[in-house]
């Protein structure tokens, strides 16, 4: 099993990663939104800061899916941050491939400990793996049924 170090540094190193990914697609798609709704609304008209901040919301949602959900399915487990500190997540069952369900499932349970950090709560969830046993899960992994193991010396 991954130590909660590697976890933390993972976790660090996609956040810079995904930041970075985030301004550069972000930047593009709200540029050219913003762009065309001008060209087509008034300045002052209701309808462009909301459809700008919707297509941000979605952008970041859509981006945060694919990094964490499609990336790891396509690269055994791993995100980049993860590959880099050789280690991925697996099923908790052995034997069965990860699933895309269980990656989104995780993923939206570590988003509502995301909200809950606001308020201090959330923050049990990374540090939930330092005490548990046998598995070191976050509480992100329980549902999903996934545990973070090593993949390399």
């Amino acid at each position: 099993l991954a130590g909660a170090g590697q976890r933390f540094g993972a976790r660090a190193i996609d956040s810079i990663i995904f930041m970075v990914l985030l301004l550069v697609v972000g930047g593009v798609v709200a540029g050219g939104a913003s762009a065309l709704l001008l060209s087509v609304a008034d300045d002052d008209s209701p309808v462009v800061p909301a459809v700008i901040v919707t297509g941000v919301v979605l952008v970041v949602l859509g981006l945060h899916y694919v990094y964490e959900v499609e990336v790891p399915i396509r690269w055994r487990g791993q995100t980049p941050g993860k590959r880099l500190l050789k280690i991925a997540m697996a099923p908790l069952a052995p034997g069965v491939p990860l699933r895309r369900g269980q990656l989104t499932y995780r993923l939206l349970v570590m988003f509502v400990f995301n909200i809950l950090a606001n308020c201090y709560i959330g923050l049990i969830d990374p540090l939930w793996c330092l005490w548990d046993k046998p598995f070191r899960q976050c509480l992100h992994d329980k549902p999903a049924k996934t545990v973070v193991v090593r993949t390399g010396p």
